[in-house]
């Protein structure tokens, strides 16, 4: 076999071009040599070719357009061609049959695709029949139904490539980044924040992405000229919600039913440590004194109660059913209970559960109903010897009412994984409470290398970008009316 050989076109390639043409498609449906001769004239260097020796095997021709959509003038006249457009149309993708399967047309395409990305177009569209939409998706492109085209009398469907380009500031290591590059494909370039860009790097990159995986600073976005999804690692993203700078043709999606593990994990070590008195042990400890507390509170048969019955206080309920006696959760709308809840309510309801629970564990997002949700007259509802535990947003509980009930002796214990604000203030009088037990907003901490956490939450969001890559809505897209995602976590 002669080697391959890939060019872009010139008049003299009119018969080849012409008899290729002619061998791939039926007579209605092909270009005619006059048809050739008139896009070669206009357009040669948007005619890729491949030569195996001197004959033409494979090749592909389009012109390039600010019209978004192919329509059959532009077969028919080449005088549309817009050099400086921004749409590289393909009209057509022809191997000869006996030089088929052998992924000619692949290597051909591809070709293309890489020229119009390096020319600055913002992606290339092609039709083709029903049956080869399986084909050009491998390539990144995107069916969008049916053309407009009629060309031939057959039904073609209209494919889109759209070249993206994304920012990824979230760490990540090289294999990360080979399967983010592989998952788009054609589809998407990625930049990787380095340590060593400029302030002035920095901002470029924002300026040229559509895609942001990470968490930037609020006044970033005002760079952000181009943004159409970003993807927080994080499951909260109030500061974006509430910001007032995210741009507003943009996506958000957030990693809701992410952590749901790990923060349970820390809301249970912080329940039974209360309850097993076990920060004043360690209190002991370090003044070397060896005394037996008064009783420990018992989980067999109390009352929990769950501010938050997402995933991660379903994921709570769900290891917590063993061992306690009831157990409520409370959502901001109402829902079918799943079965490791005795009971569901709603926030309307949480005056009349308050003083049922002899532990309550928060796990509500910061929004502009949950502010000092707990104040000091729910704080008063709740008995006297309740472990409360918060590892939602400290903004859910008024501290300085905490700090009052606390000095008058209420409370077994109280676990605070979040504070308002934070970090918590040296001089804060919580800090000196001896039944509180204070963790610096550490419950998610669990991101190590190579860590069951990262896996999953580079899985979700390399299958997020994918999504969006494929034209597919993407899961975890933020409501911004409500501060809460607006689809369920898989």
């Amino acid at each position: 076999m002669d080697e391959l050989q890939i060019r872009t076109g010139r008049m003299d390639d009119l018969d080849a071009v012409t008899a290729v043409e002619a061998a791939c498609f039926p007579a209605p449906e092909a270009a005619t040599r006059a048809d050739f001769a008139g896009r070669l004239s206009h357009y040669p260097g948007h005619f890729w070719l491949m030569f195996e020796g001197a004959r033409l095997v494979s090749f592909v021709d389009g012109f390039v357009t600010d019209c978004p959509d192919l329509t059959d003038e532009m077969y028919a006249n080449p005088a549309l061609h817009n050099e400086n457009g921004t749409w590289q149309m393909i009209f057509g993708v022809n191997t000869v049959p006996d030089c088929r399967k052998r992924g000619y047309a692949g290597k051909l395409l591809r070709r293309a695709v890489a020229d119009a990305r390096a020319q600055g177009r913002k992606g290339l569209v092609l039709t083709c029949k029903e049956a080869l939409i399986p084909f050009y998706a491998k390539f990144g492109f995107v069916d969008e139904g049916i053309s407009a085209s009629t060309h031939g009398s057959v039904v073609w469907h209209q494919m889109r490539l759209t070249f993206r380009r994304a920012l990824v500031l979230f760490p990540c290591d090289g294999a990360t980044r080979a399967r983010l590059i592989q998952a788009a494909g054609e589809r998407c370039e990625f930049a990787f924040r380095e340590p060593d860009w400029s302030v002035d790097e920095y901002h470029r990159a924002l300026e040229s992405a559509n895609i942001l995986i990470g968490e930037p600073k609020n006044e970033d976005f005002r760079f952000c000229k181009r943004l159409e999804l970003m993807q927080s690692p994080s499951s909260g993203v109030n500061d974006y919600v509430q910001g007032g700078q995210f741009p507003q043709n943009a996506m958000l999606c957030c990693m809701t039913g992410g952590y749901g593990s790990v923060l349970a994990e820390h809301l249970l070590g912080m329940v039974l440590a209360l309850c097993r008195r076990l920060p004043e042990y360690r209190d002991q400890q370090h003044v070397h004194r060896w005394q037996l507390l008064r009783y420990d509170k018992q989980l067999e048969g109390s009352t929990l109660l769950i501010l938050g019955a997402g995933d991660i206080g379903t994921t709570l309920a769900r290891w917590m059913r063993p061992m306690v006696g009831r157990i409520i959760g409370v959502r901001r709308v109402a829902r079918a209970c799943p079965p490791c809840f005795d009971r569901m309510v709603t926030l309307q309801q949480l005056d009349e559960c308050l003083p049922e629970a002899d532990i309550i564990v928060c796990a509500l997002p910061h929004t502009l109903e949950t502010i000092r949700l707990l104040d000091e007259r729910r704080l008063r509802k709740m008995k006297k010897d309740a472990v409360l535990v918060n590892g939602g947003r400290g903004s859910l509980i008024d501290q300085d009412a905490l700090c009052r009930l606390l000095d008058e002796g209420w409370f077994w214990g109280v676990g605070l994984e979040v504070a308002q604000p934070e970090p918590l203030p040296a001089d804060s009088p919580l800090w000196s409470q001896p039944r509180v037990l204070i963790t610096p907003h550490a419950a998610g901490n669990s991101f190590a290398p190579g860590s069951p956490l990262e896996r999953k939450i580079w899985d979700f969001m390399i299958e997020n970008v994918s999504r969006f890559l494929s034209g597919e809505t993407p899961q975890n897209q933020v409501d911004f009316t409500t501060g809460y995602r607006r689809t369920e976590f898989r």
